[in-house]
């Protein structure tokens, strides 16, 4: 009996002696004995990586709105640059309709404002004037038009059309004289009268028939 148990006291004590040893083996994290494999990774590794992927797409916005940011001046250069040419476009236009004559009714009563000025030669004023003076003002006044301070300079422009005595209407000029020299120069009016610097009676109104101007017409020109 002795010598039977001695075996099997030897084989029991070679189990324990493996047995210990394989508890003393350490074993990987996840490692599973009844599956003989490790165990599928934690969810929440992957959510390190999700993690990650919201880091970049932080970056990524960061790095728009930067590039947006940097963008900016250049756009508001620009729209700087519009405004500062509609500025000058309104600055110029202001320029331009301040030269233009306003509206001041009739022309008749604007020529009306120089009635009782005295003639003078070589004058233009409102209170001493010569004809051509006066035309010259009430053209440059009311139409904007420049035209020389001479009867016959104003009768020989070019940019006066030939207006038959028939065709006249309120603002043409009318020229008197002779057929060697034009001398006189008026403004037509309605009701087939004109307004001049008379040599005598300083800025009046005439009418078209009286008897010493009629013979001395000489024609009319239209300068708009």
């Amino acid at each position: 009996m002795a010598a039977f148990s001695k075996p099997i006291c030897l084989l029991v004590l070679a189990g324990l002696c493996l047995w210990n040893i394989g508890c003393g083996v350490p074993v990987r994290t996840g490692y599973d004995r009844k599956i003989g494999a490790y165990k599928p990774v934690p969810a929440s590794e992957p959510a390190e990586e999700t993690n990650q992927e919201k880091a970049t797409t932080t970056d990524n916005a960061a790095t728009t709105a930067q590039e947006s940011a940097a963008a900016a001046p250049d756009s508001s250069k620009h729209e700087n640059s519009a405004s500062r040419v509609r500025q000058a476009a309104t600055r110029k236009e202001a320029a331009r309709a301040a030269q233009r004559p306003e509206p001041r009714g009739s022309l008749e009563n604007y020529a009306r404002k120089w009635m009782g000025a005295k003639y003078v030669y070589g004058q233009a004023s409102r209170t001493k004037t010569d004809c051509s003076g006066f035309v010259m003002q009430v053209y440059k006044g009311f139409y904007n038009i420049a035209l020389d301070h001479s009867s016959s300079g104003m009768y020989k422009d070019s940019r006066g059309l030939k207006v038959n005595r028939g065709s006249l209407r309120e603002g043409d000029l009318v020229f008197f004289g002779s057929f060697w020299k034009i001398d006189h120069v008026g403004i037509y009016l309605k009701g087939d009268r004109f307004i001049h610097a008379s040599t005598s009676k300083g800025v009046i109104i005439s009418p078209m028939s009286d008897k010493y101007w009629s013979h001395k017409y000489q024609g009319g020109r239209r300068f708009r």
